[in-house]
């Protein structure tokens, strides 16, 4: 571990791990030159309570995804002006050829903080894209000054609020990618299925229902409207107080053709004190050709991970589907590697953090 000045301590590291890659592999029988896995460079912003979750995570991302890895955060018991640094190379074979990737921590005090983006671009790997992602309790001034120099922002909507993000996502042109958006995917896929032959009834929708669970972490819900909203041209124009009876927000948009919407979000059973919010079901209240048509895709009961597809009014339907699962390492490869959907998740961003702003 080395702490100092910037400059010392950098020059100190890019030293290290200078040496590191040029000395040959001794492990052998007869020593060979490292084989660096270099798929891009991961840098994971926390704060000092994460540092432990980062790197176990970086650990299980660089089974799949080897590279380097750079874990920061802020220290406000530290010199001010100071950064304080360690770094680690691991080499596993794959055959008979070892593969090796490094990982650096940083721990950056309150005004060498602003350095962080100048630090980052020295100690990067040039010829390879730099993954930033934001851990919930990522400092903003770290959040503020990474966005702008990285290929890739990764966050996840369901631990930091929607506002947040899109604060950070105005300041950078790079793709943004959501964890919760991934998780989410059944969801969306399954409310976009209603219209797969029937467009015309996504434009009629004027009831608007969303069921999650309670809690104190970010709202799922947002997200969701603000997917919506950006697809079909909404614009949100209020968010009323808590009803009785369940209702948790009431709101109202205006959809493309200035056609009002109601918005109601439904309080579910509690989503406990540490757990992630999710969304519990999905009605839509809409018309074809003039007849009423009510859409729902609820989970059941009894089978969460299940969730009942329904069409009732102008066209009848009842099907169950898997909403499936995936584990958070999963997750996150999904979020580095899945880019089709960039602009779409940027504009319902920024649409659900002004509905959340409302």
């Amino acid at each position: 571990m080395s702490a100092g000045r910037i400059a010392e301590v950098i020059k100190r590291v890019e030293s290290e791990l200078a040496e590191f890659w040029s000395s040959p592999d001794e492990s052998r029988p007869e020593p060979a030159p490292k084989t660096r896995a270099s798929t891009m460079n991961f840098v994971a912003v926390g704060s000092r309570a994460e540092v432990e979750r980062l790197k176990e995570q970086a650990e299980e991302l660089a089974e799949t995804h080897a590279g380097r890895t750079l874990l920061i955060t802020l220290d406000d018991r530290l010199d001010p002006l100071s950064v304080q640094a360690d770094w680690s190379a691991t080499c596993r074979r794959a055959g008979e050829v070892p593969i090796c990737y490094d990982r650096v921590e940083l721990t950056f005090g309150v005004a060498a903080a602003e350095r962080v983006a100048s630090v980052v671009s020295a100690l990067t790997i040039s010829d390879v894209a730099v993954i930033v992602e934001l851990a919930p309790g990522a400092p903003n001034v770290l959040g503020d000054a990474l966005a702008p120099i990285c290929d890739r922002l990764v966050f996840d909507s369901a631990e930091t609020c929607i506002e947040r993000i899109a604060e950070v996502a105005r300041g950078t042109k790079a793709p943004l990618a959501d964890r919760a958006f991934v998780r989410t995917f059944s969801f969306r896929e399954l409310v976009a299925r209603f219209f797969d032959d029937m467009p015309e009834a996504s434009r009629a929708i004027r009831r608007v229902e969303i069921a999650r669970s309670a809690g104190a972490k970010p709202d799922p819900a947002a997200l969701l409207l603000g997917w919506m909203g950006s697809r079909l041209g909404w614009t949100f124009e209020s968010r009323g107080p808590a009803q009785p009876g369940g209702a948790g927000v009431v709101g109202r948009a205006r959809a493309a053709d200035g056609a009002p919407i109601e918005i109601a979000l439904v309080d579910g059973p509690p989503a406990g004190e540490q757990a992630q919010r999710r969304i519990d079901g999905v009605r839509l209240f809409t018309s074809l050709r003039g007849e009423p048509l009510a859409l729902g895709c609820v989970r059941l009961d009894k089978a969460p991970a299940t969730a009942r597809w329904t069409m009732e009014g102008a066209r009848s339907a009842d099907h169950l589907h898997p909403l499936g699962y995936r584990d958070e390492t999963w997750v996150l490869t999904k979020t580095i590697d899945s880019l089709e959907g960039d602009r779409l998740l940027r504009e319902a961003v920024l649409a659900a953090a002004a509905w959340s702003a409302l």
